[in-house]
């Protein structure tokens, strides 16, 4: 742990943490399709909408034990620490991110590493990302990107940074210091647009970046707007609004995800007891989760109104909680919401919503192990058809989606690679018939 985190930890968050921020579906619809084919393949369905998927854990940075603890993904019961307090030379304990691997990828913030353990008995696999590699200098959030790699942020010298997905070896400095603005890169999100996003903390602002080449494309927040101050987690939601967490004045924020706009307060300052919003993640039940710091707490928000749901997880060992993740499921299973594609490797969801403000999920129906339908109003009207293919045999070697829809209503699909972790969304805009989608990098093999 850094000294300023443990001033943080010991005299506020205030203080503490501006001192170590500034120095550390196109399917091709079938013409055949019957409505009792379509009501006979749901008929079965009866789980509620939203369920988390079974065996979904929660997983925290504890920055002040340098440990990762668990939590039950659907209830948030104590599970124990995953990864000890020190475990491979872990030093204040920053982003988590599963692997292709099924291992998970852990920030050492103090010794400028990235460490690897198993995915399943938290034991130590070895340094993944040398000390100080490619100038690594304190490492603070990671995420897997679409092209596989690995992309660090340094917030000691205001880079982000790429690695090989595979064996950690030093690619390139993807964003440099300064570029675009970034001055103290926190949270890094891939949007669904491939483009990498990223919390420039020193300044306030949330930055857009080419997702292929790293060349800025421009500022997506503006610095201060809405009041934004030392953004640190950012995350898409289901109608493709942008939340940022604003860790001095207790709030998250909420912004046009394509203009930038500030849209309100989607929670409001200290609500639910929150202080120190660090990371913020939406978890299985599509609702959002936010590590407050200062109160060594992991809180639930609605999704969709931000009310406050309670205190998911607190205790277990849990101190300055900074990121978090939740696991890949151990199984996919479909319920009335979802549908499992590709061996039950990808889940797949669809939220639907109205001109008029109704709003739901769509319920989910199976044509074959690759294919999944979807309907929103009547179980004899299909709206959406989706399936994931196996490109993986054809260079350059990706999972493909493709869909097709019968709607004109704002649709948010998910899919959800349940061996990574990694999530796509993509959004069909209210108003808007559904256009034929052909994503054929979606997902990383194997």
């Amino acid at each position: 742990m850094t000294a300023a985190r443990r001033a943080a930890l010991a005299v506020g968050r205030a203080e503490g943490l501006a001192a170590r921020l500034t120095t550390g579906l196109a399917a091709v619809l079938p013409t055949g399709l019957v409505a009792g084919l379509a009501a006979a393949a749901l008929a079965a369905l009866a789980a509620l909408a939203g369920a988390a998927p079974a065996g979904a854990d929660l997983l925290v940075s504890s920055s002040g034990f340098s440990s990762v603890v668990r939590f039950d993904g659907a209830t948030g019961a104590p599970l124990g620490t995953l990864v000890t307090s020190g475990e491979g030379g872990l030093d204040s304990t920053d982003g988590v991110a599963w692997g292709a691997d099924g291992n998970l990828y852990v920030s050492s913030e103090r010794s400028s590493q990235v460490l690897r353990y198993d995915g399943k008995t938290g034991a130590f696999l070895g340094a993944f990302v040398a000390a100080g590699s490619g100038g690594l200098d304190f490492a603070e959030d990671l995420v897997f990107g679409p092209d596989g790699n690995l992309y660090v942020g340094s917030i000691g010298s205001s880079q982000v940074l790429r690695y090989d997905g595979k064996t950690g070896a030093f690619l390139d400095v993807f964003v440099a210091a300064g570029a675009g603005g970034l001055n103290g890169p926190t949270g890094l999100v891939f949007g669904a647009d491939g483009d990498l996003y990223v919390a420039s903390t020193r300044t306030s602002q949330v930055l857009h970046y080419d997702g292929k080449t790293g060349a800025p494309r421009g500022t997506l927040v503006a610095a201060g707007s809405g009041g934004l101050n030392t953004p640190v987690g950012i995350a898409f939601a289901a109608d493709g609004s942008l939340l940022a967490s604003s860790l001095d004045t207790d709030e998250v924020l909420r912004y046009d995800g394509k203009t930038g706009a500030f849209l309100g307060a989607f929670v409001p300052k200290g609500s639910g007891g929150l202080r120190g919003p660090y990371s913020i993640a939406f978890g299985p039940d599509g609702n959002l989760y936010v590590n407050s710091f200062s109160t060594n707490q992991v809180l639930r928000y609605d999704a969709r109104s931000g009310a406050f749901l309670g205190v998911f997880a607190s205790g277990n060992g849990l101190l300055g909680p900074t990121y978090l993740v939740f696991s890949p499921a151990a199984a996919c299973q479909d319920d009335a919401t979802h549908v499992c594609l590709q061996q039950g490797r990808f889940r797949v969801a669809a939220a639907w919503q109205t001109a008029q403000g109704s709003a739901g999920a769509g319920q989910a129906g199976r044509l074959t192990p690759d294919t999944g339908t979807f309907w929103f109003f009547d179980p004899t009207n299909l709206e959406i058809v989706v399936k994931v293919l196996d490109g993986c045999p054809l260079a350059p070697g990706r999972f493909w989606v493709f869909a097709g829809g019968l709607t004109d209503v704002q649709v948010q699909l998910t899919v959800t690679d349940t061996a990574t972790g990694v999530v796509k969304t993509y959004l069909n805009p209210q108003g808007t018939e559904f256009a034929p989608l052909q994503d054929t990098a979606a997902f990383a093999c194997p």
